[in-house]
């Protein structure tokens, strides 16, 4: 028993070590959610290119002027 009284008293007595950090505490918890919004941002920016049609093809008439005189009726 007279052991581990003398154990704590030496630990006690030892000067811990700080390690101050670069920055308050609140900026790593800012820049982490900036980080993430950012990363957020750039998914949902993406998110649909898959579900994207095709470009028209350049012979196809979009300005709805098939029937009327059109050189490609199809006859």
């Amino acid at each position: 028993m007279q052991n581990i009284t003398a154990a704590v008293a030496v630990a006690a007595e030892e000067a811990h070590v700080v390690n101050e950090l670069v920055a308050p505490a609140w900026v790593f918890g800012v820049g982490a959610f900036a980080i993430l919004m950012l990363l957020l941002v750039a998914t949902m920016s993406l998110r649909s290119v898959s579900q994207r049609h095709p470009a028209p093809a350049t012979d196809v008439n979009v300005h709805g002027s098939a029937g009327h005189g059109s050189q490609r009726s199809g006859h």
